[in-house]
């Protein structure tokens, strides 16, 4: 069995994103199911250059010497691989556009090396309002990179928390997130 990947794209390493990981890892657990997070903040994660060196090279890696290279195998080994992040200016943080932009160099010869895999998305936001929040375009933004990819969307749990801590008081969405660990968990 392959280990559970979760991204976590937000600035904080213990705010409202950590919090829904957190309830989703309970329900791994669980399970006995492996699992690595990833606070993509705290890794050195340059911009694509779009030099397109990975393609030309069917390098499936980056000539960029960054953390990316690290996280290309164990990406390509993963089956499951899990997308947190808070919402900032209506879409997904820059930590994450930025590591998903990187993803683009596991373009190979025999397609994309990302195809067939399972994923889940934990969104939070601090709007009251998710049509006025932005979630919808990160929920679409996510939607459209999957489908691109050929692989599979277990689920997208999102919900709303402004303050650190607030993630903590809104059970439903804990409930929803852990659920969502409890749906993951089988499909593995």
């Amino acid at each position: 069995m392959s280990k559970v990947l979760i991204f976590n794209g937000s600035p904080r390493k213990k705010g409202n994103t950590a919090t829904l990981i957190e309830e989703f890892t309970k329900a791994l657990s669980e399970t006995d199911t492996e699992f690595e997070i990833f606070n993509l903040h705290q890794m050195n994660i340059n911009p694509c250059r779009f030099c397109n060196w990975c393609v030309n090279n069917n390098a499936l890696s980056c000539v960029q010497k960054d953390d990316m290279n690290d996280l290309y195998p164990k990406l390509i080994e993963s089956e499951e691989i899990v997308l947190a992040s808070p919402i900032y200016w209506f879409n997904i943080s820059a930590q994450m556009k930025l590591f998903i932009d990187r993803l683009y160099a596991l373009h190979g010869k025999e397609g994309f090396a990302l195809t067939k895999k399972k994923f889940a998305n934990i969104l939070v936001y601090g709007d009251s309002n998710p049509d006025s929040s932005g979630v919808n375009n990160a929920i679409g933004s996510l939607s459209d990179m999957i489908k691109y990819m050929n692989s599979e969307i277990v689920g997208t749990v999102h919900g709303s928390a402004y303050t650190i801590g607030d993630a903590a008081e809104n059970k439903k969405l804990l409930k929803e997130v852990y659920e969502l660990g409890k749906k993951f968990t089988s499909k593995i």
